[in-house]
């Protein structure tokens, strides 16, 4: 064998051998994933469930953000693994449309296939002074609530998923809770758990715009 013919194997071995990514080991994320985005100018609560309703049903990714809607967890028992779905902070991000920066103000949407989880943690909803782009309600009275606001603890988020108060009481909530269990939209009883505030994305649309009546507008806006 010639001197160059064994280096080419030689280069060919240590390509196949090394650290590299082979076609059959790519990430979930990584082959169904893509950069898509825009800036809005408002959000409708209505507008965020539906979004939100994309990702129930799908699987659970500490740090992950990007999901399909078939109804199934893509990547079962691969936790942090660049698999499919969201962690809880990464679907209230998508879904209250933040931004990037932290803090900042104003409204993105994402596609569900973009694998972005944004700046915040729970603890940040949870402990947030309300300089951002959400703030704390004075209590988690249902008459201070809405759907598509949420309840934080340091270490978990969900969104209110629904009005509707479930048989046993509870609330209906969408979350992203662990890889066991998925994203799916789950009873709770975060109202009646001391570790769980209110939090409330700030500027909503309301869901009645551009028909809004004076009164209705107002009623939404000063909660």
């Amino acid at each position: 064998m010639s001197g160059r013919i064994m280096i080419v194997a030689a280069l060919t071995v240590g390509l196949l051998a090394g650290p590299w990514a082979r076609p059959g080991e790519a990430s979930w994320v990584g082959t169904h994933c893509y950069e898509n985005s825009q800036l809005e100018s408002g959000l409708k609560r209505m507008d965020a469930r539906t979004y939100a309703g994309y990702a129930a049903r799908e699987g659970y990714e500490w740090g992950g953000g990007c999901w399909n809607n078939n109804d199934v967890d893509d990547t079962p028992g691969a936790p942090d693994s660049g698999g499919e779905g969201p962690d809880c902070s990464g679907l209230v991000f998508k879904t209250w449309e933040l931004l990037q920066t932290y803090g900042g103000d104003g409204f993105r949407w994402y596609s569900r296939l973009m694998n972005v989880h944004g700046p915040y943690t729970a603890a940040d909803f949870h402990d947030t002074g309300g300089s951002g782009p959400f703030h704390l309600l004075a209590d988690k009275r249902r008459i201070t609530t809405l759907y598509m606001d949420a309840f934080a603890s340091d270490g978990h988020i969900g969104l209110i998923w629904s009005n509707t108060i479930p048989t046993g009481g509870g609330d209906y909530i969408i979350e992203a809770y662990n890889d066991a269990s998925g994203t799916d939209v789950n009873v709770e009883d975060y109202r009646a758990d001391s570790r769980f505030r209110a939090v409330r994305r700030k500027q909503w649309t309301p869901d009645c715009s551009p028909r809004c009546g004076p009164e209705v507008v107002r009623a939404v806006v000063i909660r």
